[in-house]
């Protein structure tokens, strides 16, 4: 988001910690102009232009810092219980998987933090998050660390998607679209996206507005 803002002219003024339901409700009536790493939904393109710029990265699931399993298959899901966020659009396919486990193995979380909670808590034995949004929250929260191990187990789903960068349809700053609209696609041409998004380019790396 700061090499966009640079490369298109504008300054970004960082929004605080935000739950996502009060972003897309700041992004609907334009008192928030961007919001980054999201996933595309009929609902959210109604209230916003949605812009891709870079191949969506697999979610990560995390374990308690003391579990002793070795998670690296999908097959050991089906003895776990695991929680998901609320209001967070995961692909269609790893969705799919998580409701053939059963009503009794999937909780519902109202957010990344709440997640590691129940998780920290022993309610659960497993959270399934985004990568980039759980890094910067783990990052941001020093008593947490060494609290969580991400398991080995890659989420991958055979249907490739984009992430996208949502311009709210409200913003006051609607001559910009265009604007960002060519220079994400500049950043991509470049290589500009995929340097920063690299597999360990993430790791200390932190999310803006976090969306998902």
């Amino acid at each position: 988001m700061q090499e966009l803002a640079r490369r298109a002219g504008f300054t970004i003024e960082f929004s605080p910690r935000t739950p996502v339901a009060r972003c897309f409700r700041q992004m609907a009536s334009g008192e928030a102009d961007l919001m980054t790493n999201l996933n595309k939904t009929p609902e959210r393109e109604a209230l916003m232009q949605m812009f891709p710029y870079s191949e969506r990265i697999p979610e990560s699931l995390y374990q308690r810092g003391d579990d002793p399993r070795t998670i690296n298959q999908l097959s050991q899901l089906e003895h776990l219980t695991l929680a998901t966020v609320r209001n967070y659009a995961y692909h269609p396919d790893l969705m799919t998987l998580i409701r053939h486990l059963g009503p009794n193995r999937q909780v519902e979380v109202a957010s990344i933090a709440a997640g590691f909670d129940v998780l920290a808590k022993g309610r659960v034995d497993g959270l399934i998050v985004p990568r980039f949004s759980s890094l910067d929250y783990l990052y941001n929260t020093p008593r947490l660390h060494q609290t969580f191990k991400r398991a080995p187990l890659m989420l991958k789903t055979a249907t490739p998607q984009f992430i996208y960068i949502g311009f709210s349809r409200h913003s006051r700053h609607a001559k910009l679209a265009g604007v960002i609209e060519r220079t994400i696609a500049e950043m991509m041409a470049d290589g500009t996206v995929s340097r920063l998004y690299a597999p360990d380019a993430g790791q200390t790396d932190l999310s803006i507005l976090v969306g998902n």
